[in-house]
């Protein structure tokens, strides 16, 4: 074959490989230097211990192991602190779960604040295996425990959490909450676990995998206390990201007869656009769940439109939320972990009932074999789907962008937030529609300024917004004819 077309077929073949590269991102590809620090003191018993070794080989079972993976380590504690293996001892996952099997036990005294001071001085040492240099290794440590600690645990604690060691504190039985607090990293919802019994801590695994992974990923979310059922007033440090701050939606507030505040933008004079690696710089969680609260305009009734979606840099989709409203529906779509694409689309009565001129709020709860909207804050449907693949943040994130044309939408937008854990979208309480079961005053005030691109077509971030205390209702009709007045004087 002549030289020239061997060079041309080499040429051909090497091509696609730097089309389709892509930079996959989100719990699939978080790696960890993972220490599980073992109450092994008297009061947890041989038999309970049993349970242990178990349950850290049942959760070993989650992670890809391997030297540029997850590493995994084992120190036990009673009257001092032992390490059973280091982080670089095993290289695989049936090597660790063989000698997470064999940790031995000894009894003793409950000294849990030494062991918090050793897995800071030692175990992500590099000496032991730990990978300090690398920045996206994530430092954890899982502390299970079943009574009080015969030390403090509050200076070791936070001396471990200053040098970048996210703790997840597990109680079991008598294990003080208090003290679980303490050791636990912030937000303390999500990293303090309790369980009645060694028998049930299998019962956890799954959940504590998932919030390990997404307080990993994700900031924290400011609320306000109504916005879940079952708080009590105040406010909340929730894992999550507010895309109105991610897109610099600067906010003004008004104030509502109960203290919550609102504000909200009119979009639609340019596209609302970031790079997603701006916005989900380590990609999504498994599960999550995405809310936002909006009104159509009069064109947008009946467009056919994307409210929120990620596309990588060639334009293909990642994940996206479409609102058909010539067909009256809602559609989840993502991208497949064995296919192109997989989805679930939502339409009926209640579904209909979306595409007014009203302010409505929807929550997707997408987990890993479901999707379920809720609008308004009631639940419409659950539909299975199939698995997903992690998102290419290597793209951008656009809100509000014509499905044939990507022009922009005209819609008014209060608020846009994803929470990294799906139950969130079922806990919304909509104390910030007019149809909310909150009772507040509603200020009438002139409608929001048109927000206006400052140069070119396409801006990135940076809206206008305008002072309210409640989205203004529609135009009400007109009153009865009044009373006659007193003859006026000559």
């Amino acid at each position: 074959m002549p030289r020239e077309y061997l060079v041309c077929l080499i040429l051909v073949f090497q091509l696609p490989l730097a089309i389709f590269s892509a930079t996959l991102a989100g719990c699939k590809n978080v790696h960890y230097d993972l220490v599980f620090i073992l109450d092994a003191s008297s009061s947890v018993g041989k038999e309970d211990f049993e349970k242990v070794r178990q349950w850290v080989s049942n959760l070993v079972e989650t992670f890809e192991i391997g030297p540029d993976k997850t590493r995994v380590g084992v120190v036990r504690y009673s009257d001092r602190p032992t390490t059973e293996f280091d982080l670089g001892k095993y290289k695989t996952r049936e090597e660790i779960k063989e000698a997470a099997r064999k940790i031995k036990y000894y009894g003793g005294n409950t000294n849990t604040g030494d062991a918090l001071r050793y897995i800071n001085t030692y175990s992500f040492s590099k000496e032991a295996g730990g990978r300090l240099s690398d920045r996206t290794v994530k430092k954890v440590a899982i502390l299970l425990t079943d009574g009080r600690s015969q030390d403090y645990v509050l200076d070791p604690a936070t001396a471990a959490h200053q040098a970048g060691i996210r703790i997840f504190a597990v109680g079991v039985g008598e294990a003080l909450k208090e003290e679980l607090d303490e050791i636990a990293s912030e937000p303390k919802s999500a990293h303090v676990f309790h369980v009645s019994d060694y028998n049930a801590i299998d019962k956890i695994r799954g959940k504590l995998r998932r919030r390990l992974c997404e307080n990993v990923l994700c900031p924290n979310v400011h609320v306000e206390g109504d916005r879940f059922k079952h708080t009590n007033g105040g406010t909340d440090e929730i894992p999550g990201f507010d895309l109105m701050d991610s897109f610099s939606v600067k906010q003004i507030f008004g104030m509502k007869e109960n203290g919550i505040q609102s504000a909200y933008v009119r979009l639609g004079s340019f596209p609302v656009v970031q790079k997603t690696e701006d916005v989900f710089p380590q990609g999504l969680p498994d599960e999550y769940a995405f809310v936002t609260t909006f009104k159509f305009r009069k064109a947008s009734r009946k467009e056919d439109w994307y409210i929120w979606q990620i596309i990588d840099k060639y334009g293909i989709p990642q994940v996206s939320i479409r609102l058909d409203g010539e067909n009256k529906a809602v559609e989840y779509n993502a991208i497949g972990l064995t296919k192109d694409a997989v989805r679930v689309v939502f339409r009926n009565a209640r579904v209909s009932d979306l595409f007014d001129r009203s302010w409505h709020k929807i929550a997707l709860s997408i987990q890993s074999k479901a999707v379920s909207l809720y609008i308004d804050c009631r639940l419409v449907q659950m539909l299975p789907i199939e698995d997903r693949e992690n998102i290419d943040i290597q793209g951008k994130t656009v809100i509000g962008k014509r499905l044939y044309d990507s022009v922009p939408i005209d819609f008014d937008l209060q608020r846009m937030v994803i929470y990294c854990d799906s139950r969130h979208a079922e806990l919304e309480t909509c104390c910030d529609i007019p149809s909310g079961p909150c009772q507040v005053t509603v200020l009438t005030e002139a409608p929001p300024l048109e927000v206006r691109p400052t140069v070119g077509n396409e801006q990135v971030g940076h809206l206008k917004t305008v002072n309210c205390s409640c989205p203004a209702g529609q135009k009400g009709e007109r009153g009865p004819t009044g009373p006659e007045g007193p003859k006026g004087q000559k």
